[in-house]
């Protein structure tokens, strides 16, 4: 279930950090919450990983895909 979005011209911090303040505001997550996400420049910047952890959000990403060069 989606809990927070936003739409914009850029997948930027800004917008996720918008999305994010929609899902803390209607959802009030306690201490501990886990936030899964991809490695996306929006979710790495270092304002929005501030923001999880000023909330005490727990923050988790996938890993890092490693594709093999075919040759």
């Amino acid at each position: 279930m989606a809990v927070g979005w936003a739409m914009g011209n850029w997948r930027d911090e800004q917008l996720g950090t918008s999305a994010l303040m929609m899902a803390v505001i209607r959802r009030r997550p306690h201490p501990g919450m886990l936030h899964h996400s991809d490695r996306g420049s929006q979710y790495t910047s270092q304002g929005y990983l501030a923001l999880l952890s000023s909330y005490g959000v727990e923050v988790s990403m996938s890993k890092k895909l490693i594709v093999p060069i075919m040759r």
